[in-house]
Formats: C-alpha cells, structure tokens, sequence
C-alpha cells in the first residue's frame, strides 16, 4: 500500500514543481519521497520512511535555501520614471475624488497620481512627488491646498 503513497508524494510533488510559476517549491518533496520509496521496495518499516522522507526533504531544503534564495530574489531596478522623485509638479485633473486619485504634470510628462492619505487634491496645487508606485505617483502637496469645491 505504501508504494501506491510514495509514488503519489513524488507525483503530486513533481506536478507541483513544474505547474509553479516559482521555481523550487516542492522539488525537495520528490526528493524525500523517492528516498522514502526505495525503501518501501526494500521493505524497511513504515515509521523509518517516514522519518527518512521528512529528514531527506529538510536537509535538501537547507542545503539548497541559499541556491533558491538566489534565484527567488529581485532586486529593483531603478527606470526612468524614477528620475521624477523629489521634482515638483501641478495637479491637472481629479480623477477620481472617492478612491482619491488625481493627475499631475511633472516636467511635461502626466502622470496618475496619489497621496498618501487618499486626499484629493484641487486642481492648480503644487505637489511634491514621494515615490512611484506601478504607474501612479504618490505626492505630496507643497502648498496648503484649499478644500476641494470650495470658493
């Protein structure tokens, strides 16, 4: 009965593996559940397969975390965009005033933009741009901005 168990783990494991978009989840699992099925054919003991599977798949997990922390690890790279970081710009247009979005023009480029808070800003203030988040600028107003309708 076991033998059916352990190649079922190394299947499901396997198919795991290669369905992931990210790459080493579950390779180590096949690995343990191999080990643990040569024994099942050599007739060891259903605890001592288990101990072996589960000490097979830690121990390839260690061995190989710096490996898959290499390869899983993404460093930002800085774009052109990021140049507008600390530039000044001009609110243009609201957006959207409940979800708190607003375009500005920095430079000559228009941008999607926010604030921290999700306060809208009125048209015609300066902000400040914070950081870029996808492709909206998070900002923050440079001059007292007046409420948004009033006179």
């Amino acid at each position: 009965m076991m033998l059916w168990v352990w190649i079922a783990v190394v299947v499901v494991a396997v198919v795991m593996e290669i369905s992931s978009p990210i790459q080493l989840v579950s390779i180590w699992a096949a690995l343990g559940g191999i080990a643990a099925l040569g024994l099942e054919l050599f007739g060891v003991e259903l605890w001592v397969q288990i101990v072996v599977f589960f000490a097979v798949t830690f121990l390839l997990i260690l061995l190989t975390r710096p490996l898959a922390k290499k390869m899983t690890s993404f460093q930002k790279e800085a774009t052109n965009a990021d140049m507008n970081i600390g530039k000044s710009g001009k609110v243009t247009k609201i957006v959207d005033e409940n979800l708190g979005v607003f375009r500005v023009r920095v430079e000559n480029d228009d941008w999607s933009a926010a604030t921290e808070d999700k306060t809208v800003l009125p048209v015609g203030t300066s902000v400040s741009v914070k950081r870029i988040e996808g492709v909206k600028l998070i900002v923050e107003p440079l001059d007292v901005p007046a409420a948004v309708g009033a006179n």
